[in-house]
This record gives structure tokens, sequence and C-alpha cells, in this order.
């Protein structure tokens, strides 16, 4: 009980006092909580930080060997302008001489971004499946306008992402007209696969996959909003530097828990990067000096979001000066389930777009979980000196195993984030904890797409199917993890002969 105090008093400066005083509303004069437990500083008698771990949120480089630059946490300009920044330089394999943790933290996600980030060969694969696509969407209507979207377009997307397109001024009576007459083309010049019609979804899309790239498309008819808010996104990243790699970290920590998909409960892309401005402004107002640790900030995110918020009676928003708003007053309380997290739509304030993320009890959870993997002082000053603080709350799954990035291609995950996935030492219950998620199964699955036709036994097959996927991934998972203990231990064994 004294360490779970101990290290909330340490980040308190990281973030608005938890007492005392709330931020104020943004535009109600009646008193309400922004924090699920409102406590008192002066109540708690914590040890000091200088006496307890005086180097743990030390951001004191000038004890260190190296010095990280702050501003590398922008977004990498093309290699014409500036030389990419070689993740392969070693910095924190064992003699590497940073001994703050998030310092180290802040390394690892700056690397792990670098990684992550599309190689030449791929952009130009996406390139040309783009170009595929908009060739068979242009023979169909001459005069329409096809628009890319979504992280493709922002920049945001990971390796297994899909592309997000909409065709404006068709002139169709009905998108589902103009979606059976795409599939119908695709099929007949035989540039893609899975196709898969939607036309009783709230928004009809059709999904395939571009057989030369083995890229996704989702491509939806007359829908506006989209491109509008690829705009917004990329105005926020050029006013907010941290926003792309804290979002990327975040976007592969919520799909590895299968948390990232709204039709499943989860939290999308969009409200996850308002949930990320929210966060950035609330710390601008409260705090002097702009917070430059990407380490530091995803701890704060992962605490406020996960521990912190009110999420019963306080929304949050990054339109104008406040954060946060009663959800009552803006008609966004959901009597059946008040713990859902109310986020406010940049582009249509009076829209909620955490009202389907149903499933947000269990992403507080991991949020939570995470916060507390990455503020244990015995866990983390107790890794290996060769193991990667990132990888406690990232495991290294198929897609990460496989691939090669960074700035020359042939960085590998194992090489990037050593000993990530492996299981940490026994700190709730006795359960060993495995990349920072429980490892057992449950019961719920998530929904899928769309509803399957009833008897037809799909729901029921797709149930299976993901189970046994997801044992198959901790089998690999744990294959992985034994491979790197054997490797470590001949090592131990080569320098002791």
């Amino acid at each position: 009980m004294g360490t779970a105090s101990y290290f909330y008093e340490t980040l308190s400066p990281l973030s608005p006092p938890p007492s005392d005083r709330s931020p104020p509303p943004s535009d109600e004069s009646q008193p309400y909580y922004v924090y699920r437990n409102q406590i008192s500083l002066s109540s708690l008698s914590c040890p000091s930080p200088e006496t307890a771990a005086p180097d743990y949120f030390s951001l004191d480089a000038r004890a260190d060997v190296e010095e990280p630059s702050p501003a590398r946490f922008r977004t990498p300009p093309p290699a014409s302008e500036e030389e990419a920044p070689a993740v392969e330089s070693g910095w924190f394999r064992g003699n590497s001489g940073l001994r703050s943790p998030m310092l180290k933290l802040h390394k690892e996600i700056l690397d792990f971004c670098d990684f992550l980030s599309p190689t030449p060969e791929e952009q130009s694969a996406r390139n040309a499946a783009i170009e595929s696509v908009f060739n068979v969407i242009r023979y169909i209507w001459p005069n329409c306008k096809v628009e890319v979207f979504g992280s493709f377009k922002t920049g945001l997307y990971l390796p297994t992402s899909d592309i997000d397109v909409v065709i404006l001024g068709s002139d169709i009576k009905a998108p589902q007209i103009g979606l059976y007459a795409l599939s119908r083309a695709l099929s007949q010049k035989g540039i893609a696969k899975k196709i898969q019609v939607i036309a009783k979804a709230r928004v009809p899309i059709i999904k395939f996959v571009e057989k030369r790239s083995s890229v996704a498309f989702d491509i939806s008819f007359d829908v506006e909003n989209g491109p509008k808010a690829a705009e917004y996104i990329q105005d926020a990243i050029s006013k907010w530097p941290p926003l792309r790699p804290l979002c990327l970290i975040l976007k592969v920590f919520l799909q590895q828990r299968e948390l990232n998909e709204v039709y499943s409960g989860g939290i999308g892309s969009y409200a996850l990067l308002a949930m990320l401005i929210a966060m950035l402004q609330n710390l601008q107002e409260w705090n002097a000096s702009v917070e430059h640790n990407l380490g530091v900030l995803l701890v704060n995110f992962f605490d406020f979001y996960g521990r912190k918020l009110n999420t019963v009676d306080i929304g949050v928003t990054c339109n104008g000066p406040g954060t946060f708003f009663l959800k009552s007053t803006k008609g966004f309380v959901n009597k059946g389930q008040k713990f859902l997290i109310s986020i406010e739509d940049p582009q249509l304030p009076g829209n909620d777009i955490g009202k389907n993320s149903f499933n947000y009890f269990q992403i507080r959870s991991a949020f939570s979980m995470a916060f507390s993997t990455l503020t244990n002082a015995r866990t983390i000053l107790g890794l290996d000196p060769n193991r990667s603080i990132l990888g406690t709350i990232i495991r290294p799954d198929p897609v990460l195993l496989e691939r090669k990035g960074g700035s020359d291609g042939t960085m590998t995950f194992d090489h990037l984030l050593p000993g990530a996935g492996e299981p940490l030492s026994p700190q709730t219950g006795g359960q060993e904890l495995l990349c920072n998620w429980q490892v057992e199964d449950t019961e719920e699955e998530p929904l899928p797409r769309s509803n399957p036709i009833a008897g037809d036994g799909s729901a029921h097959s797709s149930g299976k199917k993901r189970k046994a996927s997801k044992e198959r991934l901790r089998n690999k998972v744990k294959e992985h993890a034994d491979m790197e203990k054997d490797k470590s231990k001949k090592k131990r064994r080569w320098k002791h002969q």
C-alpha cells in the first residue's frame, strides 16, 4: 500500500493535483469531481522521492553518458532534408550510460516508432495499390472525386492497417448500388480478393484485399467527414509533436489486447487521438513548462485514463480551453453503462465518439496495469541490463517478429526490444503476468462486423478460430521467450569460459 502511494506522489508534479482543486469546468457553474478518488496530498505520509528513488523519474541526462535530444520526438523529416536517426546505434545494449528509466523509455518509444514507420518499399507498394484501385473506380465513374483518408492519410498507420477511401460526386442513387458495382468491377479486373460488401451497416462499405500488395481497403460513398477528420488530425500532429509517437505506441498496445476496434467495444484511432490531445492540453494548462519526455507522457496517459478520470460524471474534450465537462450537460450519460468514457467529437461537438466503446472497463484496466508496470521501481530497475522497458507492455506478436524496419529496413523486433514479452516477476496475487496482460482465455468474443445469419453457426466457428489463434499466439510468444532465455544462458556461459 505504501509503494502505491509513493508512486502516486512521485507523479503528482507531472499532472494536476488530485485534491483540493479540480480543473475548472468549461462552461458550467455546477461543481464536480474530475478524479475518481479525491485525496489530499497532505494526508499522505510517503517517503520523500529524493530519499526513496532519486533516479527513477529523474530526467537529468547530465548524469548519463548519453544525452538524447527532446526534439527527437518530432516526425522524422525525409532523408533528403535530414539524416534519419539510426535505430541500430546500440543505445540500449547493456553498455548504454542511460540510468534514468524515463529517458530509456523515451528512447525506446522513438526507435520503436522508427521501426513501425513504412520502409520506402512498403510506401511504394501502398501507393501502387491505391493507384490500381483508383483506376477501377474512375473507369466506372469518370467524373467522381476519390480521396484517401484515415491513418494512411495522417501517417499514423501500422504495418497491418487498411487504407480508407471515399468516393464523392458519383451521382449514384444509393451507396449500396455503387458498392455492388465496384465489387463486380474489382472481381472482373482481377486486382482484389476477399471482397465483402457490408450494405446494411450505418455507413455501407466494401472491404477487400488488393492482390499484389496484400493491403486491405475499406471504401465508402459520400462520407465527407472522413477527409475533414484527416485534415484536423494532420493539423493537430503539426501542433502537438508528441502525438504521432504516442498514438503509434498506444495503437499497438490496444491492438495486441483486441481493444482497438469500435465494433467490438474498443477505442478507435480518432477517439484515441482526441484523448491524447485532451491530455496534452490539460498538461499545458496546469504546468508552466511543456513536457517533452515521451516516457513521462505515456505514463501520464495510462495514469489519467486508467486510474484517475471520473468517467461516470465527466467527459473529455479538446474543443476550446477547457478539457472537462459534465456528461449530463451534453446528454452524454448512458444510463445503463454510466462508466463509459465520453469523448466530444472535435469536428461535431454534439457527438460522443466514446459512446460505442462499451468495453472501456477492460480498456481502463489495461491502462491501469500498464501504469503499475511502468512505475514499479522494483520491476523496472530489476530488469536485466539488456532487457527493454517498453517490452514490458508491448509483446512480440507474429507481425512484429517477422517485420524488418528502421531506416535501412534491417532492424528486427528482437534486436530493438530485447526481452519483450517475457514474464515479469509476480506482482498481483502470485499470478505470473505475460506481456502486461493475464494469460487466460475469456468467454467473451468480440462482435463480428456484420450480423451472422441465424442458425448458420458462423459465430460459433469464428469463436473457435479466435481461441485457436490465441492459443497459437501464446505458444509462439512462450517459445520466443524460452529462446531468448537460452541465448542469455549461452552468453553467460561463454563469458565465464
